[in-house]
């Protein structure tokens, strides 16, 4: 390509850059997108143009195309630069206006939209294609670490157990002391009630197999007695407080116990100790991972299972051979993650078949293992639960995308829905206050007005009805579904990221659950929390978008470097992003936890498998 194009490339992937400020503006300004045309936009540009950014970018990106433009691509990374650009340019319409308006509004913008497409992907690409063949082949071994370090690595190598439970105890301290007794959000908080045999909202949306008995399975009811039969114990004791703490002490083991056997695992496979150190500060510093250590979530328990379990399928990858202690250890380790998270019999069952195909000569054991792993479980909901008169969950837990969409259809499109429609919609989500429900980012306010006496036959009109609409409007599905989700594809964008409020749901039912008086502490460790998302480069850590965009990479990336057996490590973290597709919420940090807390595990396989070739 000739300097002339490059320049052009260069100067045209900077102004789509500065565009989406300049177009997230405008819409404040001008508030409907048919009002932007080309004349203001230019005046708007103008006015607002930092002149010598866009020219330093452009050099930047000149002298790049320059050197990299014609780099040999392969076709995995293509392909995701182009499932990348996508996210971008349409992440980036939905979260200023909650649609696509700001790439198909206009005939201006429908081109911005096509310039803005062709050279990111561009850039992407040959961003891809330059940057992972680099970091594949960096070696960390010859590294020359300061003299300081290298008596902390002599010693750090010998004591490995102890030397990282120290430093994470003494890093997560100021936390457990400022936040004591523990961090509950809503639904720990209803948990806890729930266990004490008061009611909650959940009892709302389903019908009570014994109206004395107020506990549901909404929330995993195996998590639940874990977390209620501390605080209870703590109660007997001391007080709720000391209960909760109990609780805490717990999940501080647990987690600890699993970043530990991270890191220690890493070293037995050779990992160098640079890229392990790394990570030990990440543990250490990063606030989520202390914060959700105390954040009494489930989401914190699956997360340490999470660690566990993909050490395990790594260790079976690579041919060992299994005692059958070590087989029922997996067993049990599987069937806690299907009790401690309702999603998890998803995980299991998309993931574990993996290691029954890679691992030939256990085939036979492992495919007992998952049977009865998942006989066990199906016992425990369907004989255990009713048996204790324990309700199962609502089916509206399932209908987030369709309750949405209908939702979203009912406010903007209510003329033309027929009376006999209405009526059958009314029957399941109450028609009336269905549009001003409406959240585009959350389903609970919609789902939570579920007729819980619905019937099988209720529900088939409903999706007749839904099915008919789809057909009308497909524009408002599409949106009301992408905007339930696109959070965690589009890395410009961060919601519901840390718990650290003070709930007072406990209170409400005369529980006594309260903070300390270290008020200004605590202040300072969440305004640290809160702001490092915004820290460039280290807030990527944190960033929901980039770290799913990192999955897929390493998809890829196995399927290029002819990896295939390591696919295996990233089906529960590509499982999980599917499963949120149809969740309740847009970029809800604690449902991602896991895949995050897992990350450094799977890099750090990646790199070291790469490296044997």
């Amino acid at each position: 390509m000739s300097k002339v194009k490059i320049f052009i490339l260069s100067i045209l992937t900077t102004l789509c850059l500065y565009s989406e400020q300049v177009i997230k503006e405008m819409v404040i300004v001008y508030e409907k997108i048919n009002k932007i045309d080309l004349t203001k936009l230019i005046k708007f540009s103008y006015s607002n143009t930092s002149f010598l950014l866009i020219l330093l970018l452009t050099i930047i990106l000149y002298l790049f195309y320059q050197k990299y433009l014609n780099i040999k691509t392969k076709k995995a990374y293509n392909i995701i630069s182009l499932i990348f650009t996508f996210f971008l340019v349409f992440g980036f319409s939905y979260s200023i206006i909650g649609d696509a308006s700001i790439v198909l509004g206009n005939f201006v913008l429908i081109i911005i939209s096509i310039i803005k497409f062709i050279t990111y992907y561009i850039f992407i690409k040959t961003l891809l294609n330059f940057l992972i063949p680099k970091i594949i082949n960096f070696n960390l071994s010859p590294i020359k670490l300061p003299k300081f370090l290298k008596k902390f690595q002599n010693y750090y190598e010998k004591h490995p157990y102890k030397v990282t439970i120290l430093i994470l105890l003494i890093a997560y301290l100021p936390y457990i002391i400022s936040f004591y007794p523990a961090i509950l959000s809503p639904d720990p908080s209803n948990q806890i009630k729930q266990y004490y045999n008061l009611p909650t909202h959940y009892i709302e949306g389903v019908k009570l197999i014994d109206n004395n008995v107020l506990i549901t399975n909404h929330h995993p009811v195996f998590h639940t007695f874990i977390l209620g039969g501390f605080t209870k114990l703590g109660d007997k004791l001391l007080n709720l407080n000391f209960g909760l703490f109990l609780f805490s002490l717990f999940q501080i083991f647990l987690i600890i116990s699993a970043m530990t056997y991270l890191l220690v695992y890493l070293k037995n496979i050779k990992v160098p100790f640079i890229s392990r150190f790394i990570i030990l500060l990440i543990f250490a510093l990063v606030p989520v991972f202390p914060l959700y250590t105390l954040s009494s979530v489930k989401d914190t328990f699956f997360g340490a299972l999470l660690v566990f379990y993909l050490i395990e399928m790594h260790k079976l990858i690579k041919g060992k051979k299994y005692s059958l202690i070590e087989y029922i250890s997996l067993g049990l380790l599987c069937l806690f993650m299907m009790l401690v998270r309702n999603n998890g019999l998803f995980i299991i069952l998309f993931s574990f078949p993996f290691l029954i195909h890679e691992e030939k000569r256990q085939k036979l054991i492992l495919i007992l293992v998952l049977l009865s792993t998942i006989l066990v479980y199906e016992a425990h909901n369907k004989i255990l639960l009713p048996a204790l008169h324990i309700t199962n969950g609502s089916v509206r837990e399932v209908l987030s995308i369709p309750f949405q969409q209908t939702a979203r259809y009912v406010k903007y499109y209510p003329n033309t829905i027929t009376k006999e429609d209405q009526q059958v919609i009314d029957k399941i989500l109450n028609y009336d206050t269905l549009a001003t429900r409406y959240k585009p980012n959350i389903s609970d306010p919609v789902k939570n007005e579920f007729n819980k006496e619905t019937t099988t036959q209720d529900l088939i009109a409903y999706f007749k009805v839904w099915l008919k609409y789809l057909f009308r409007h497909p524009g408002v599905y599409i949106d009301a579904t992408i905007n339930n989700v696109y959070g965690y594809f589009y890395p410009n964008t961060s919601n519901w990221y840390v718990y650290y409020n003070y709930d007072e749901r406990l209170i409400e039912s005369y529980l006594d659950y309260h903070y300390n008086n270290l008020n200004i502490t605590r202040n300072i460790l969440s305004s640290y929390a809160v702001s490092f998302p915004y820290i460039p480069v280290l807030g990527s850590i944190v960033n929901i978008g980039f770290v799913v965009w990192i999955y897929i990479i390493l998809l890829g990336v196995f399927i290029t470097e002819h990896k295939k057996q390591l696919i295996a490590l990233l089906i529960p973290a590509l499982t999980l992003v599917l499963i949120l597709v149809a969740g309740p919420v847009n970029t809800y940090f604690r449902y991602v936890f896991p895949i995050v807390l897992t990350l450094p595990l799977i890099l750090n396989i990646a790199y070291i498998e790469l490296k044997k070739d």
